[in-house]
């Protein structure tokens, strides 16, 4: 596909590499059309596994494109000079191999071209993967092309010139094959022959080569190496994932990209549980849902104490003392609840108690709990809350509605609070506006007036001895 020279760039004091059409296919449009994607394809993808080209240009009718210099050798000299590579440093190439590819395949470029002497490694040990010649889209569904080297093409590359990301999968997988084991897979010495393989032959064992093949590399290679484009991973990423030892997840970041969804799910970790202990799980999880419904009324406070009247009959009760007071303005919206009046509680704790019982468990039982209240509130307008509140664990929105939340600014809001037994212990009322309204309301008057309290409260109603009351201090 070319000759490449190393060369410096008297500009910018780097050292680069240029690579030359050969003279004699200057005048190839096949060849040039080769030449000029190589630098559209590989231009898409910035990855430290994938050697970066620069741009293209022509002298003398001598084209040439200008990319990384890479100080090293090819895998191919490297795996000739020494054989096979040591396991960890095998599955470190594995997976910067594996990361270079997804990348590609991420931008929708498929190699065509993945051998050992398209894989650089630098004085550092990093690898390159080069020469994106023979590249395409992915989106380019077109076939009968049958571009790259044939010992290291799929079978389906070879027969139909169909490329996909599996193809390219096919090819990583000869290369690891190479990689870990120094022995190439196919050692033919023609098409035919090579075609034959691919029909009748069945694959050696990497294992049979090398007495420490790790089994894990060796399932991730076979996979690679199905004659059937589904059998085989669906990304490079899922190969990667599948070695020992490897993290692609941590490679991304430390490469400062952003991790695909892909690789996320790819990089999980592989711990899992046997079906006998998940089962258990799940039954005891299942177990204690139901232990939480069936449990969950019967806990409440206000549950374990035999009240006389549900909330719905105190609601009620409510409504109609309101009415009977005369405040029947409309009901836009309103909301009800238990709560523990803690004055009561007080006196509860000293003289009291009703005969026979000794503390509050006792109390609890006999279902007069002076502790206990019902409130009901009611708007002419919709109530709404969004008070917001914090502690160390950040800040949290409250939309509950309680016996003082809203605020009380509503003109006509009234609001009572009941004893369990459906007795007034307290009302409250916003003015209305309307002065009409405001003539229903009980006079306000700073001598109390005890029989015109008893018309508006008789005793049938309330929880208190009207005589108890004393006139108010001030009024606003």
């Amino acid at each position: 596909m070319g000759e490449v020279y190393r060369a410096d760039d008297l500009k910018l004091g780097q050292t680069v590499a240029l690579k030359f059409l050969p003279k004699d296919f200057t005048q190839d449009p096949q060849r040039l059309d080769y030449f000029h994607r190589e630098v559209r394809l590989t231009r898409q993808i910035s990855h430290p596994n994938v050697c970066r080209v620069y741009d293209i240009g022509e002298v003398d009718s001598q084209h040439f494109l200008s990319m990384e210099y890479i100080d090293g050798e090819d895998l191919k000299g490297l795996l000739r000079r020494i054989g096979r590579l040591p396991s960890h440093k095998g599955i470190e190439i594995a997976q910067q191999l594996c990361a270079g590819l997804a990348a590609a395949h991420d931008k929708g470029v498929i190699h065509r071209d993945l051998k050992p002497a398209n894989v650089m490694i630098d004085g550092r040990g990093q690898v390159r993967i080069a020469d994106f010649g023979l590249a395409k889209l992915a989106a380019d569904g077109r076939e009968g092309d049958r571009a790259g080297t044939p010992a290291y093409s799929a079978p389906e590359q070879i027969t139909r010139g169909e490329t996909t990301i599996q193809s390219d999968l096919y090819s990583l997988g000869l290369v690891l094959y190479e990689l870990f084991t120094g022995e190439a897979v196919h050692k033919t010495s023609s098409i035919a022959e090579l075609l034959q393989v691919h029909k009748e032959s069945s694959l050696t064992q990497p294992s049979s080569l090398v007495d420490d093949m790790d089994p894990a590399v060796e399932r991730v290679i076979l996979r690679c190496l199905e004659k059937e484009p589904h059998e085989r991973p669906k990304s490079a990423t899922a190969v990667a994932a599948s070695l020992p030892g490897g993290d692609p997840l941590a490679a991304v970041l430390a490469a400062g990209e952003t991790p695909s969804p892909e690789l996320v799910a790819a990089a999980g970790g592989s711990v899992a549980i046997s079906p006998a202990v998940g089962g258990a799980c799940l039954a005891g999880i299942v177990a204690l849902l139901f232990a939480a419904c069936f449990l969950a009324d019967r806990v409440r406070l206000v549950n374990r104490a035999p009240l006389e009247r549900s909330a719905d009959s105190l609601k009620d009760e409510a409504r109609e003392i309101i009415a009977q007071l005369g405040f029947d303005e409309p009901i836009g919206d309103s909301a009800s609840g238990f709560y523990i009046d803690e004055t009561d509680l007080e006196m509860v704790e000293t003289t009291k108690l009703p005969v026979g019982v000794t503390d509050r468990a006792e109390l609890l039982k006999t279902g007069h709990w002076p502790g206990w209240r019902f409130w009901y509130r009611q708007s002419p307008a919709p109530m709404s809350v969004n008070d917001f509140w914090g502690d160390e664990f950040g800040r949290f929105s409250d939309t509950r509605i309680t016996m003082n939340s809203p605020s009380w600014t509503v003109p006509a809001m009234a609001g009572v609070w009941l004893s369990p037994q459906g007795k007034l212990r307290r009302l409250r009322v916003v003015s209305p506006r309307s002065t009409e309204a405001r003539q229903h309301l009980p006079p306000i008057q700073t001598r109390m007036d005890i029989e015109k309290w008893r018309e508006r409260f008789p005793q049938s109603m309330i929880g208190f001895d009207l005589a108890d009351l004393s006139p108010a201090k001030w009024q606003y």
